[in-house]
């Protein structure tokens, strides 16, 4: 029998993006730091500049509902 997924978990999508080795390398040692995979620490940085522009009024709030 499988387990429900919970909300988070059927919400996340992928997403493919193409950066720098040299950005590739900083990205790998902060997620290091951190204790994360590098997919962990790509989705902290985007929730992080995500919730920044919305507390800048740069996108609406509404954007960062749901999580």
């Amino acid at each position: 029998m499988m387990s429900e997924l919970s909300n988070d978990e059927m919400s996340k999508v992928t997403i493919t993006a193409f950066i720098e080795e040299d950005l590739k390398e900083g990205l790998k040692a902060l997620a290091d730091v951190e204790r994360r995979s590098m997919s962990q620490m790509v989705a902290v940085l985007i929730e992080r500049a995500v919730n920044d522009a919305a507390k800048q009024g740069l996108i609406s709030d509404s954007a960062t509902k749901g999580k």
